[in-house]
Order: structure tokens, then sequence, then C-alpha cells
């Protein structure tokens, strides 16, 4: 089964219908300008539930080219929409995140016919998440068609209003996803025929086929998975191991150190702008600074230098307030800043046929941010023989990076994700990066990924339940409400 194209795949929102009490059809309110509207002659899911535009009573319908939903009670609770109504201040709509979790009821009370049918411009006053709508000056204004206000699926009701997903395909053409209690938090290992996830306090197991309901495990197999040792794969690039010398190298004089002669960093004013420099440390008047070397043996009398900045007095966050600055050294030759790693150590190298390296730091992979890993970023650097390195992360402009496997051939796969609320970068997603920089993006999804034990790439949305077989393009999106646990609330 191919998956839905994602129209955005951060949070977007969703048209759903509100079902308003008779006093909409008063005189008061008597809409005007009558409009031609359609039915859909494509598929349209809400919540899961399939809805027949032939048989609802209040079916999607389509204006200019946009599909408009109904705000029936059934719809709006299904989707998380909440709403006020009153003659004095009109409709107000509000977004509940992921206060519901259940299907819409079915919709089949009607018979409709027809090719076109008539809506009405709404008049009465409009209120979404307490801002008014200007009705008159919107491209796709809201519609009241059977007595029912519709609301069109464009990106600003949807996305920056309503938090909801939509997908269209042209198979399975138009679905609707309302904000979800997310359960696919992280991997935990595979077998032959399941992988083995974490709900945050529960594991169950989803077969790779994706033809079967998420399901608990039992006790026994719970205690199966949870003592199976770690993968002798699991992580993708070799340690890096760093060594402190037997006697110092660098020198330092005053707010100066020197290799050999040659300065290598110094103490700098802080910027007015808080920027860094990848060649000096920000120059701090407070005691307790302590400076070691460290030196990574990269072969052929190269070598990375790290330069480590510690506060000795800090003794509850020491990872906290050490920096890093890292040089490639070869021989005599002048050191090369490294890019990146200025506050998280550089954790793994691997050397690639190309005579190039890969630099990585150790990622923090869950969503969690605590005073204790905040200033912690999974970083990726591309070195060159020449000393010459290209920071991944700044050329995605994105924060955190994850590799997840790496070939023969230098190749690395990898995820671009960051911990923050941020939704709508365009670059998080996984990619493929070869020897030369070359960047292919494979999937947008960004909330957790996993190379199992037969090779295949899975990736998670981050906000709604779906999976992604990204290596046999198979992808299976579960409602919050399908999912087995009892306690929904």
């Amino acid at each position: 089964m191919k998956k839905f194209g994602l129209l955005k795949l951060a949070a977007l929102t969703t048209t759903a219908a509100l079902l308003l009490t008779d006093q909409l059809t008063s005189a008061a309110y008597a809409a005007g300008n009558s409009v031609k509207v359609s039915l859909p002659t494509f598929p349209v899911q809400i919540n899961g539930g399939v809805v027949d535009p032939s048989k609802a009573q209040y079916p999607p319908i389509v204006y200019k080219d946009i599909t408009y939903l109904p705000l029936t009670w059934d719809y709006t609770r299904s989707l998380s929409l909440e709403y006020t109504w009153s003659d004095s201040q009109g409709l107000h709509v509000y977004a509940q995140g992921n206060r519901y979790q259940e299907p819409p009821a079915a919709d089949k009370n009607s018979s409709n016919r027809k090719s076109t049918y008539t809506a009405e411009l709404v008049t009465y006053p409009v209120f979404v998440n307490d801002k008014p709508i200007d009705n008159q000056a919107e491209e796709y204004p809201l519609l009241s068609f059977r007595d029912i206000t519709y609301f069109p699926m464009t990106w600003h009701f949807m996305h920056d209003e309503f938090y909801m997903n939509l997908f269209w395909s042209p198979k399975d053409g138009f679905a609707v996803v309302g904000p979800q209690r997310h359960y696919l938090s992280s991997f935990v290992n595979d077998s032959a025929d399941y992988l083995y996830l974490n709900s945050g306090s529960q594991m169950f197991k989803i077969r790779k086929s994706l033809t079967e309901q998420p399901s608990l495990l039992t006790e026994e197999e719970n205690q199966k998975v949870s003592s199976l040792p770690p993968r002798a794969d699991a992580e993708p690039l070799p340690k890096a191991e760093f060594a402190s010398p037997d006697s110092a190298i660098i020198e330092r004089k005053e707010k100066t150190f020197y290799y050999r002669g040659q300065e290598l960093l110094s103490l700098m004013p802080m910027p007015q702008d808080g920027t860094s420099s990848s060649t000096g440390f920000m120059e701090r008047s407070y005691a307790g600074l302590e400076y070691k070397e460290a030196w990574l043996d990269l072969g052929s009398g190269r070598n990375i230098l790290s330069v480590v900045e510690t506060d000795t007095n800090n003794q509850i966050f020491p990872d906290f307030s050490t920096y890093y600055r890292y040089f490639f050294v070869d021989g005599n030759v002048r050191p090369v800043p490294v890019n990146g790693f200025t506050h998280w150590p550089i954790s793994s190298v691997q050397q690639n046929p190309n005579g190039t390296w890969w630099l990585t730091s150790r990622p923090i992979t869950g969503d969690y941010i605590t005073g204790r890993n905040g200033f912690i970023t999974g970083e990726l650097s591309l070195l060159q023989p020449n000393g010459q390195s290209v920071s991944v992360n700044r050329q995605l402009k994105i924060d955190e990076i994850e590799v997840l496997s790496h070939k023969e051939d230098g190749t690395l796969i990898f995820r671009a994700y960051t911990r923050t609320l941020e939704k709508d970068n365009p670059a998080f997603g996984i990619y493929k990066i070869d020897t030369s920089g070359k960047l292919a993006k494979l999937d947008d999804l960004f909330g957790q990924a996993y190379v199992s034990s037969d090779g295949d790439l899975w990736a998670t949305d981050r906000y709604i339940n779906l999976i992604v077989n990204i290596s046999k393009n198979l992808s299976k999106l579960w409602l919050d409400y399908e999912f087995p646990f009892p306690d929904h609330s």
C-alpha cells in the first residue's frame, strides 16, 4: 500500500463541520449571495470514518476546487473542535488539541443525486480561536449548506488554526485526521515478523507487513523483548577514541593558545550578536576554568586535536558548562578548525574509501528536553583530507542529526529533526548522503527512525500515528482510538 501524499506533515487542521442551533436560520442572520457547489467525486475520510457524499445528510462539498467539510456535532467532537453560539456573539469555534479520541458517527441519512447544489455565503459573525473572520475578504469563504456551517480546507484554517492533518492520493482520495494522542514513541527492537515499540508506558508490537492492528505484548513477550541484548549494529559508526598526550603539546600564553609556535585559538570577548567562534573560547572572568587537550589519531600522521574548556566549579551540570574546539592537524601544517561540535563532543569517526571522514556527536533521539540535555546536539560533519570540513547541520539549517546506517562505500542514512516544537522546517526528514556530500531526501517524516535487523528503514510521524517502511514503500496510519490501550481519557 502506498502512503497518502501528506499535504503538510507537521500539524495541520481539518475541515470539520459544526451543527448550529435553529437560531442560525433566523431572519436576523438570513444568508445572502447564493453560490453553486458540487459533491466530491473522490473518496473522503474524516478521522477514519469514510463519508459517502451520495448518502450523507451533510456531505462534503466542493467550491472553487476546494473541499469544504461540515461542522456537525459528530465531526467536531471527533476532530476535537468545540463551538459556542449566541444571537449576540455569533459562532465561536475553538481547537481543543487531542481532547477526544473517537470516530465520527456514520452519516447515511440522505440521498444526493444532483451534480450541483446551492450554498450561501455566511453572513453571521464567526470567530476562530477568538479571532474574527472577515468572510467577505476570504478567497474561500465560509459557506452555509443545509443550515450547517462549512469550512474550507485552506492552509490558514487547517494549519494555522485547527492543527490537523490532511492527506491526498489519487487512489485513496482526501483524508482529514485530527490531533492525535501519539503512541509511536520509540522503537525498541524487532524480530523476523514484528517491530517492538514503546508508547511511553506500555510496549506493543506491529507486524512488519502492517496488515494487523497494533497489539500489547503479553507479560512473557515483554520480558523477552526487554531482556534482548543490544544489536551489534546498533551503533552505525565506530567510537571516536580521543586520548590525552603524555605531556602537553598546546602552550598557553595569557589569552592565546599555541601549537608548535603557531597561534591556535584565543579567549575572545563575547560578541554583541551572541554568536560563538569555532577558533576560540568566549572570555569569562571567573576562576575555575580548566583547559585540556586530547588527540584522535586518523592515521598517516593526521589527527584531530580537541581543546576542552571545563568549569571545575560546576559539579551539578558539568557537561552543560563544557565547551569544545576541534582542529585538523597534519604534521607541521597550520591546524584547520573543524566546523561544528562546540558544545557537545565528537563521539564517532568513520574513514571513507575516498579518504574523507564522517564525524558525529551523539544525539538525543527522543523529543524530551530537560536542563540536563537541552544543550546536547547531534551533529554530522564531512572532513576532507585537506582538513576542510562541512557541517551538514548548518547546510540543512537544522538542529539535530541522528545517523541511522552506514554502507561500505561510506554512504550514510540519517534523520534530520529537532526536539523543539518547530513543525514546518522543510529540511526535516530522512536523508541519504554520499562521501562527496551529495544529499538525497528519502522521506519527510522526522518522528522516530529505525533500521530493522533485515535492513529495512522505518520512520514515524512525530505528531500522528503514522509509520512508514521507506525501503518497501509501505505505510499505515492508525487513529489513536484504534490502539489497544484501555484508557484514552
